[in-house]
């Protein structure tokens, strides 16, 4: 196993973005979360090869993820809303 350590600016990644990419990996691996200064900072052992290079991937899927949830939520809303109210619960 080779020890690995990344660092995401906290002023261009959530904390929640990147524990939602680090979970997708925790079946592989265990991490360590630290925040220094500006920085979080994940420590990991592994033994698969592209694993950092994996995890950074997902860290950016994530966050466009959380952007475009974002920008439709009030599209999202309003479809709730219509399905809802066209089958009589709502008043």
């Amino acid at each position: 196993m080779t020890k690995h350590e990344l660092s995401f600016d906290v002023r261009v990644f959530s904390l929640e973005t990147i524990k939602r990419a680090l979970y997708r990996y925790q079946d592989k691996c265990s991490f360590d979360i630290q925040l220094r200064d500006s920085d979080i900072v994940i420590a990991f052992e592994s033994s698969i090869d592209d694993m950092t290079d994996r995890i950074k991937r997902e860290v950016l899927d994530q966050d466009l993820r959380d952007t475009v949830s974002k920008e439709t939520a009030n599209v999202r809303q309003l479809i709730l809303a219509n399905a809802f109210s066209n089958t009589g619960l709502i008043g």
